[in-house]
């Protein structure tokens, strides 16, 4: 009985030691500093430092380290598997554990951070130099009861890569420019033995739910989708039969996958074509030369502009809360610094990333900038009109219920309007 009560005490040891290594836990001292004197802040976020966003971060965060050594010290601890990261950090609010700096998905249907009470307030510091640096819309809408406790920082356009050589190999010329011609060209490729494309449905179901967005945004226009609501509509089960459609060409083991192995199915030249945001390039190695970068198609009937995009939700910047004045401002300088026009600059041409924070695209070395990030520059410079990708504005109900949904459409144990009417209803 007595081993087993120290046993009892170590792990609770153990898991209190795990939440307090990152964050600013109930009993911490908000004044920590370093040996050195330094104000420490503690930042956690998901880019693993063996992909390019994830290298070039972590250069700026030691850049930022040496010009502020002896003042603030900035230590980091990352987690790559997003889903689980995200939980996470629920979790560290949750427990009065939330780190200094952190990132997360934006999702108007879960205000559960905002509105914890546990996150800094950047209000008063926003000043007008800073300020200018968003767009007024990116503002507003991390702008949460009167409070600005998110800055605005990643939100990149999916957008359609394809594998050039596996098109021409099915006598495919150009990429088609509808949606039903692509379908034609998916039968072309599967002819010759190549599988069309990469889908998933595990976890957020993030590839699946690019196309399920552009063919919504199609259906019923990039404005209609932006205005949030119900989606049990015509327009959406129109969408929903075309992504089952599509789903028929796609690898057989798409039904329980997850992000990492439909991207290596692209990379690895086992699938034509994939939906994803400027990181997936640093991943294709060898393959850049024989990949391009595709306009989305449309169904030809003037309901979207001849370029759109779907992009990911903002992925904002926020802090812990903390009554210590030093800690507040060097968090501050430590966001002024990772979005000025310098950072952004240096995030995006070496870690392959497109940020909100303002990007000069007259810059002679942006201009300048070749090969697919160059291709996927040129297209985003020409995008009419955007909408967010339609998994990140579910409610958590909704996104838990969404891979099992999928599934049963895909496997053709519900139909596609069954689809929407139950993942609508557990939406509301």
């Amino acid at each position: 009985m007595k081993k087993r009560v120290i046993s009892m005490l170590l792990a609770a040891a153990m898991v209190t030691g795990l939440l307090a290594g990152c964050g600013n836990s109930k009993g911490k001292k908000d004044n920590e500093s370093s040996e050195s004197g330094a104000v420490v802040l503690d930042m956690y976020h998901s880019w693993s430092t063996d992909s390019e966003r994830g290298a070039a971060l972590d250069k700026l965060i030691q850049d930022f380290n040496k010009e502020n050594e002896g003042e603030i010290e900035v230590k980091v601890t990352i987690n790559p598997d997003f889903p689980a990261y995200q939980e996470k950090v629920k979790t560290m609010i949750s427990t009065d554990t939330t780190p200094d700096i952190f990132h997360y998905n934006f999702n108007p249907n879960d205000l559960s951070r905002q509105q914890s009470g546990k996150l800094m307030d950047f209000t008063d510091y926003m000043d007008t130099e800073w300020k200018e640096r968003f767009s007024e819309g990116d503002l507003d809408n991390l702008t949460i009861d009167g409070q600005i406790t998110s800055i605005p920082f990643e939100k990149a356009g999916a957008v359609i890569y394809y594998n050039k050589d596996l098109f021409k190999e099915a006598g495919i010329g150009e990429f088609p420019k509808t949606w039903d011609d692509l379908l034609e060209a998916c039968k072309k490729l599967e002819g010759q033995g190549i599988v069309p494309f990469s889908l998933y449905t595990a976890d957020d179901a993030w590839y699946t739910c690019n196309l399920f967005t552009y063919l919504a945004a199609s259906c019923a226009g990039v404005d209609s989708l932006n205005k949030g609501g119900s989606i049990n509509t015509k327009e959406m089960k129109t969408a929903a039969a075309k992504l089952r459609e599509f789903w028929d060409y796609t690898t057989g083991d798409a039904i329980g996958a997850n992000y990492s192995v439909a991207m290596n199915n692209f990379a690895s030249e086992k699938t034509a074509m994939v939906i994803d945001g400027p990181w997936l390039i640093g991943s294709l190695g060898e393959i850049q030369d024989k990949v391009g970068i595709a306009k989305a198609p449309s169904f030809g009937d003037g309901k979207v502009s001849e370029t759109y995009v779907v992009t990911d939700a903002q992925t904002p910047w926020a802090a812990g809360k903390t009554e210590d004045k030093k800690k507040e401002e060097a968090i501050v300088k430590f966001m002024k610094f990772i979005t000025s026009e310098d950072s952004v600059k240096e995030l995006t041409l070496e870690g392959a990333v497109f940020l909100s924070p303002k990007l000069d695209m007259e810059d002679e070395d942006v201009q300048s900038t070749e090969g697919l990030l160059g291709e996927y520059l040129d297209l985003y410079s020409q995008v009419e009109d955007s909408t967010v990708n339609i998994q990140r504005n579910l409610s958590t109900a909704a996104n838990s219920k969404l891979p099992s949904l999928l599934e049963s459409m895909a496997l053709d144990n519900i139909s596609a309007d069954e689809f929407i009417e139950q993942l609508d209803a557990e939406n509301q």
